[in-house]
C-alpha cells in the first residue's frame, strides 16, 4: 500500500480490529453506531470508522453491561454517562423475610 495512503497510527482503531479487541461482530459495532449513537469520534475519508481510546472505552463498558443483562438501549445510555459506573443497575433490592 502506498505510504501516503495508509492511515496514520493515531487515526484510531478500524471497526474489524476493534470488533475483534471486543469479540463482538463488526456488525454489532455499525448497530451500536445507528441505533444508540456509539459512533466513533472520527471517521476516515470514504466514512470509514475510526474508533478513539475514548471509543473503546465506551463500547467496554457496552459490552460489559449487556454481558451482565442489561438491555441494548439501557446499556448504551449508561456506557455514555462520563462516570458509568456510578449508573449502572447494581443488583435489586434485599428482600428481609417477614
Amino acid at each position: 500500500m502506498d505510504v501516503a495512503r495508509q492511515p496514520s497510527q493515531d487515526a484510531g482503531l478500524t471497526t474489524g480490529a476493534l470488533a475483534l479487541r471486543l469479540g463482538v461482530a463488526p456488525t454489532t459495532l455499525r448497530s451500536w453506531d445507528r441505533r444508540y449513537r456509539l459512533g466513533p469520534a472520527a471517521r476516515e475519508g470514504g466514512r470509514h470508522r475510526r474508533w478513539t481510546p475514548a471509543d473503546v472505552a465506551v463500547l467496554e463498558r457496552m459490552c460489559g453491561l449487556t454481558a451482565r443483562g442489561v438491555a441494548p438501549a439501557e446499556a448504551a445510555r449508561l456506557a455514555r454517562t462520563p462516570d458509568a459506573s456510578q449508573g449502572e443497575p447494581g443488583p435489586g433490592p434485599a428482600t428481609v423475610p417477614g
